[in-house]
């Protein structure tokens, strides 16, 4: 079974990724800022600060992983969209190099 990769849909789809990792980004800033102007309103006591505690740990590696994910998304869109220039460029030089042949042969 032949593989067709069509180009120009690969690097849509980079540019589609690039995009979601924008909206992404974008959200995630919201939401820190939303995250933060809550304060500290379980208080200072033993349980407060107990509470705290687990909050800044807990979120702090929830953003750790949101900002890997936003990394890897931005990336792939990136690598498809390097993908269909490269794709497109081989495409090129393939028709070029079989024209030539086939001007070579009389054709």
């Amino acid at each position: 079974m032949p593989v067709e990769i069509d180009p120009e849909r690969l690097g849509a789809s980079g540019s589609a990724l690039d995009a979601v990792a924008t909206r992404f980004g974008t959200a995630l800033t919201a939401f820190r800022a939303e995250l933060s102007a809550f304060g500290r309103p379980w208080g200072t006591d033993d349980i407060g600060s107990l509470i705290g505690a687990a909050h800044d740990e807990v979120s702090a590696f929830a953003f750790e992983c949101f900002d890997s994910a936003l990394t890897e998304i931005a990336s792939a869109g990136a690598d498809l969209g390097k993908m269909a220039v490269r794709y497109a460029e081989t495409e090129a030089a393939i028709t070029s190099n079989l024209d030539g042949l086939r001007r070579m042969l009389g054709g």
